[in-house]
C-alpha cells in the first residue's frame, strides 16, 4: 500500500479553525431595510395604532448563526413571527420548502423559549379575517385596554 499524505496538517486544522471562529463571532446582518411582505405591513400599522414600539428582523443567536424573527415588541419581551399561507403549507399540497420552513419554526419556537421570551405566531388567515380580535388580543398582552 502506497504511503497516503494525510490531508490536513497542523497548519490547514489551525485555519479551518480560525475560519470557524470568524463565522461565529461575526455580528447579525441588519436585515431591517428588506423589504416587507404585505401581512407585515399589515401588522405594523396594528402596532402602530396601538403606539406600540417595535424592532423589525429581530436576530437571536443560534449556533454558528441567527435567526431572525419578523417583529419585537421592545417593552414588552414578545417576539412575533406572522406565518404566511404560503410559505406555511396553508396553499397545496405539502413541498420540501414547506416541510423546512416547518423545521425553521420548531428551531424558532425553541430559541424563544430558549432565550426567555414569549413568542406569538399570528397565521395570515387570522390576520387577513380577524384583525380587530388580533389588535384586541396584543391590546391586552401588552396590557394596553384602550382601544
Amino acid at each position: 500500500m502506497p504511503n497516503k499524505k494525510p490531508r490536513y496538517n497542523k497548519n490547514k486544522i489551525k485555519k479551518l479553525k480560525e475560519k470557524i471562529r470568524g463565522i461565529q463571532n461575526r455580528p447579525p446582518q441588519d436585515r431591517s431595510k428588506k423589504p416587507r411582505s404585505n401581512l407585515e405591513i399589515i401588522f405594523a400599522d396594528l402596532l402602530d395604532d396601538l403606539q406600540i414600539e417595535y424592532e423589525i428582523e429581530k436576530p437571536l443567536k443560534y449556533l454558528q448563526g441567527y435567526r431572525y424573527y419578523d417583529f419585537y415588541l421592545i417593552d414588552y419581551g414578545i417576539l412575533v413571527e406572522i406565518d404566511g399561507d404560503y410559505w406555511h403549507g396553508k396553499v397545496g399540497k405539502q413541498t420540501y420548502v414547506t416541510m423546512m420552513q416547518k423545521k425553521n419554526d420548531y428551531t424558532k419556537n425553541f430559541l424563544a423559549k430558549l432565550r426567555g421570551y414569549e413568542l406569538i405566531r399570528i397565521e395570515e388567515k387570522k390576520l387577513l379575517g380577524d384583525y380587530d380580535e388580533i389588535k384586541e388580543n396584543i391590546s391586552i398582552r401588552v396590557g394596553k385596554n384602550n382601544l
